[in-house]
């Protein structure tokens, strides 16, 4: 089933809205469960919701795989280019946009001591860190990079997708280098050969996306790599990996 409502976000002093995937029988089964916190939680569920008209179907993915599992997916911001703000750690530039000063602190403190707390508090979860995983796509891969390094107290496994990560790579590369990142963490990485304008970007991603991997491994981390040849920068191409992922999180490592 699925749940929409809303959590405060204290230090954006605003409300996001929650997309949330619960198994059928939760509320009777007396089962804990191990959650997924995602970005962009409007387009992982229904096609209606999302930005673009198609979402991840991770619904569907779930129940086909019969995995017992918790989504819950924080809705971006909607207001002009607040969502690249709000998913980037760092100060960026973008050719397209212009300047952001990065508010992706805000939205981890949001994800950790908003969000998570009021999980665990209504839901049957697994809390622990072996049970929490978080996960996203482009701006939303950039988040959930980071904050698998960054927090990984609180995270052990991480889905990025098509991370957006060439106009912030060096602060990524400068951040790794000084953060202890806890054992028994796993990254699920993987990138399209036809994300951006041509093959010249296709290289810059996949060697940014090699470094970082090659440093995060020097630091212990277990990393899956999925190279697409034909993989486009869509839901309807993320939907296509669901199989993979959702095995990769739920195997025991």
């Amino acid at each position: 089933m699925i749940l929409k409502f809303d959590v405060y976000m204290h230090m954006l002093d605003t409300y996001r809205k929650i997309h949330m995937y619960l198994p059928d029988d939760y509320l009777t089964s007396n089962k804990k469960y191990p959650v997924l916190y995602m970005f962009d939680g409007h387009n992982l569920f229904y096609d209606e919701d999302a930005t673009y008209g198609r979402s991840w179907r991770l619904i569907d993915a779930i129940q086909r795989n019969g995995k017992e599992i918790i989504v819950v997916g924080q809705e971006c911001s909607h207001e002009g280019n607040d969502r690249l703000n709000e998913y980037s750690p760092y100060p960026f530039y973008d050719t397209h946009f212009g300047s952001f000063p990065g508010k992706g602190e805000a939205t981890m403190n949001f994800l950790i001591e908003d969000l998570k707390l009021y999980i665990d508090l209504h839901f049957p979860t697994l809390s622990d860190r072996k049970h929490t995983w978080i996960g996203g796509s482009s701006c939303g891969g950039l988040m959930a990079l980071y904050a698998v390094f960054k927090y990984s107290k609180v995270y052990s496994k991480a889905i990025v997708l098509s991370p957006y990560i060439l106009p912030t790579l060096n602060m990524l590369m400068a951040d790794i280098n000084e953060t202890y990142i806890l054992h028994h963490t796993a990254i699920y990485l993987s990138w399209g050969a036809q994300e951006g304008d041509g093959m010249h970007e296709f290289v810059m991603e996949t060697k940014g996306c090699t470094d970082l991997a090659n440093l995060l491994l020097k630091k212990g981390v277990r990393i899956h790599f999925h190279v697409k040849p034909l993989g486009r920068h869509c839901e309807e191409d993320w939907e296509k990996e669901s199989d993979q992922f959702l095995s990769f999180l739920m195997h025991e490592s």
